[in-house]
Order: structure tokens, then sequence, then C-alpha cells
């Protein structure tokens, strides 16, 4: 089958589910740039590629886009009452004394959803990210991390990162370490301080017994995919992989006609659309099953 030339295309991995879902990201955001934009993968080269009909629509100002857009993890009036809060007990503390008790409640709860609860991408994507709500027991989610790992932190080291990738075409291959983002800075110190990634990508595996320390309790440096990690959390959003009957494993299929976001997130899941389907695992990267890592994928059928 042949399409009209792409707008844009990347290079990709069909069978790395981080490269996947990392498309599935670029053509919700391409959809929200330049409306009716459609994308496909073309597992014979192998591109992702994205057509529009908007004559502006790059994948250069794509990634300037995402690399320049707010990245927040409060709603406004949230972000207001928040800093209000933060200046209040600062202002208190100065004085030795403390918030009264439902303050300092809510003035945590507000940090913790700030860190760990739902991220919005600003204008022009304007979207809510919150996908990962479940339980950390939940085996039909494809949630990667627990406990005290700060969501809006490696999201905004991720988005941070972007800036230094020069080939946009290999986007999902440029690696580095991720920094602190400077509103997580508290000294010159935590300028260089590294920021593990969700582990979309499955390159990035690693074991704790491999390691010889868990490395999300050290502040180790481990390069990562930038763009692989926060593309994939924007395109689970609206893709979710379908469960497969092994615990902890999913599925997916790369559709191989030009489709749009809303029409391949419900023809992939239900698997009904042409593509080559894929099957992949959650790895567990320490003995108590609490972060896991995107597995490589098997493929189970369709062409490739």
């Amino acid at each position: 089958m042949t399409h009209r030339e792409p707008s844009f295309s990347v290079n990709v991995d069909v069978g790395n589910p981080g490269h996947f879902f990392a498309c599935c990201g670029l053509l919700e955001l391409a959809h929200r740039l330049w409306p009716g934009a459609e994308g496909w993968f073309d597992v014979s080269k192998p591109k992702f590629a994205i057509l529009s009909v908007d004559p502006s629509a790059t994948l250069q100002g794509l990634k300037t886009e995402l690399s320049q857009c707010e990245i927040t993890g409060l709603y406004e009036a949230e972000h207001q009452e928040r800093e209000s809060l933060e200046l209040k007990d600062r202002e208190l503390r100065k004085q030795g004394k403390r918030l009264p008790d439902d303050e300092e409640s809510r003035r945590k709860e507000l940090g913790t959803l700030a860190r760990e609860g739902r991220i919005r991408l600003g204008r022009p994507f304007n979207m809510t990210l919150d996908w990962w709500q479940t339980a950390d027991e939940d085996t039909t989610s494809p949630k990667t991390w627990a406990g005290r790992q700060e969501i809006h932190k490696i999201a905004r080291a991720a988005q941070n990162a972007l800036t230094n990738i020069l080939k946009p075409e290999d986007l999902m291959n440029h690696s580095c370490v991720m920094r602190t983002p400077r509103e997580y800075q508290k000294n010159k110190v935590d300028q260089n301080k590294p920021v593990e990634p969700f582990y979309f990508d499955a390159r990035r595996y690693a074991h704790s017994l491999d390691t010889g320390f868990s490395l999300d309790a050290q502040d180790a440096e481990t390069i990562a995919c930038p763009a692989v990690e926060l593309l994939s959390l924007i395109g689970l959003q609206r893709f979710r992989p379908a469960p497969s009957s092994n615990k902890w494993g999913f599925e997916y299929l790369a559709w191989s006609r030009p489709l749009s976001p809303a029409v391949a997130s419900v023809g992939f899941y239900c698997a009904v659309l042409p593509g080559a389907r894929y099957s992949f695992q959650l790895r567990f990267r320490d003995d108590q099953k609490r972060y896991k890592a995107f597995g490589f994928s098997t493929h189970m059928g369709g062409p490739i």
C-alpha cells in the first residue's frame, strides 16, 4: 500500500514498546498542533510517518513547541494556593512558628500532587495526563514507577533535555543524562544531580542485581532517551495497551495506514487494523517488584 508523502517521519524500532508509544505521543501532539494530522508505521524502513495538510508542519517545529511549553503538576488555582501556603510557611518559620495543622496538611497535599499527581501540558497542546492514577498492584496498568518517584520532575528533566537534540529525525535515539530541573534545585550541587527516567525505553532496563544496587535509591548517572520517555508518557494517555493473558503483559498493534489518533487508538487496542502485532512484559527492576521497566516486544503476527 502506498501513501502520500509524509510531512515528516522519525526512525523507530517498533519492537521497542517505548518507541511505539513515543510515536503515539508524537501523533497526539501533531494532531493538537495541526488538527487532522494522521500517522502510520512503515515497519519496512522502519519509520513512523506523520501527514498534515498544514504546510508548516515539521518535526523541528513540534520539538520546539514541546521543549518550550509549560509543564505543570497543578491547576492554576492550586498552584496559586500552594505558592501562598509556601510563602506563609517560610515567613512563619523565620519567626519560629508553624502553619496551623489544617493549612500544613493542605500544603503537603498540594506538594504531593505537584510531584506525583496529574500533569498538564500548557499551550499550544492544552493536555492533561493522569493515566497512571491506579493502584501500584494493578496489573492492567503499564505504570513503571511507585512510591516517591516524582513524575513531574522526570517529565521536566526530559523536556529540558530535548533542546540538545540536533537531528529531529533521530529523535528516539538521542541519549543523555537527564538533570534536575531548576524548580527542584535547592543549591548549586543540585544543578548536576541526575534524574532517573520512567523506563519506558526497553534499552534502559537494569535490575538491581546487575548493578549491585537500586538505581532509584542512588544518584546514579543513567543514560536515557528523553524524547522516548516524555513522548511515551504523553502517548499512553490515549493509547493504552491491551492486557495480555500473561500477568504484567501487554499487546499493541503498529498500524500501517494513515489514521488520526482517535481512530488509531481504538483500532490498535482492538487489533482490528492492518499492521504488525506485538506483545511485551513489564520487567521488575528490584526484588520487591516496586519499580518496573518495559521489556522488548515479541512479534505476534502481521507484516514486518
